[in-house]
């Protein structure tokens, strides 16, 4: 890793510094890598395309692993703010209430949050750790040396940001890993999900509600439905469905919400779909998972958050493996840089398989098996069935999740 130095590179469009570190991507991914990377000492530049505060689609919600992590970057009093939940409320049809596993060191409860608010409360933290931050600074590609490692990234605007290492974070659609033609040596896969904010006629609730029962022309879907409170008497009301499902391409996601939205208590007087479209407040998006780059670095690269597919297999969260994957990546590229150089952070690779491999493999054949609904829908039968929080918690969470009674 070079000294905190900038150094001034030959004119090409225009004049460029170099970093230690270049990130493209402001939501929490690339936030919580320059954080930790920020914590070294070396010289970090974040770049996002859009102007902060800006709203992405998501479910909102802040698992209390993800809680933590925001309080170990030092949030802890500021994530607080936002609205509180204790647990999961499950319909499958029949309704049965979780609360969050117990783990040490770490808070027994979640919260929810817009991605409005939390991606510009951790961008401005990463800007007070001493990162520079360029917002409308769209990286389209990276900038390459004649052996082909990654030497920086590339404007919009035609300038050139060059580091001695690039961590993209630039999502699911990822410039940099669609430049560089990337693919995995996993077969990762896709969920496709849809959610809208609005307003709720009943008292604001403490738990992530989640509706297994999703069916698109009487298939079980391999998905779910959600209510996840924001509080102030609104709520983030969505679905999501993986792309295992043969007919995936066949399902209109906006009718399949309303038609979901026609489920809920009547009581709670919600907009109608078309008024949601009409406000335009309703928004979709592609969750990539179970490492659609792997290995998850190439020389003078490394990919996290959504760029590496990085969302959780069955439940879809993001936010968490965004945070944890973040984090490594800033830890494992700056760790390299001092002892080796950018040609190979393996280190990285070795983390993340550590933390998540096993958990992935299995995400990758639970995506196929629940694809059939026949299996789906007998898994729903069973898992309703089945009256032991601890039976259905591993077998819907695949963790020690417990009865909230």
């Amino acid at each position: 890793m070079r000294a905190n130095v900038p150094t001034i590179e030959p004119r090409s469009d225009r004049v460029t510094q170099r970093y230690d570190l270049a990130i493209a991507g402001g939501g929490p991914a690339g936030s919580a890598a320059a954080w930790q990377a920020a914590k070294t000492g070396a010289r970090v530049i974040l770049l996002d395309k859009a102007e902060f505060p800006r709203d992405k689609p998501c479910g909102d919600g802040l698992t209390p692993r993800a809680v933590s992590f925001i309080q170990k970057m030092g949030l802890a009093s500021e994530v607080a703010k936002f609205h509180r939940v204790n647990g999961a409320k499950v319909f499958s049809p029949s309704e049965w209430e979780l609360a969050f596993p117990r783990r040490p060191g770490m808070p027994n409860h979640g919260h929810t949050a817009r991605r409005l608010e939390l991606d510009a409360l951790l961008l401005k933290n990463v800007e007070s750790a001493g990162v520079e931050v360029r917002q409308s600074a769209e990286v389209i590609g990276p900038v390459l040396d004649d052996t082909g490692r990654v030497t920086g990234v590339a404007l919009k605007s035609g300038e050139k940001v060059l580091a001695d290492a690039v961590i993209a974070a630039d999502g699911a659609y990822s410039p940099i890993k669609k430049a560089l033609k990337l693919d995995s040596q996993y077969n990762g896969y896709s969920a496709i999900a849809i959610r809208a904010e609005m307003p709720v006629s009943a008292p604001d609730a403490d738990s992530l509600d989640i509706y297994l029962q999703l069916r698109f022309r009487g298939d079980q879907l391999p998905g779910y439905g959600w209510v996840f409170p924001l509080g102030g008497g609104r709520a983030n009301i969505g679905l999501g469905y993986m792309n295992s499902y043969k007919k995936w391409q066949q399902i209109n996601a906006t009718q399949l919400l309303g038609d979901f939205m026609a489920t809920l208590p009547p009581e709670w007087e919600l907009p109608s779909i078309d008024d949601l479209k009409k406000s335009k407040g309703l928004q979709a998006w592609r969750l990539p998972m179970g490492f659609t780059a792997w290995p998850p670095w190439r020389p003078g690269v490394l990919f996290a958050g959504d760029a590496l597919g990085a969302a959780r297999p069955v439940s879809g969260a993001g936010i968490s493996k965004a945070l944890q994957s973040g984090l490594a990546a800033g830890e494992c590229a700056i760790a390299s840089l001092t002892n080796g150089g950018p040609d190979d952070f393996t280190n990285y690779a070795q983390r993340m398989h550590e933390a998540w491999g096993k958990e992935y493999r299995r995400g990758r054949f639970f995506h196929k098996l629940v694809g059939i609904p026949a299996i789906a829908g007998a898994g729903l039968k069973v898992l309703d069935a089945v009256n032991h929080p601890g039976f259905r918690a591993h077998f819907l969470f695949w963790e020690g999740w417990h009865d909230a009674r």
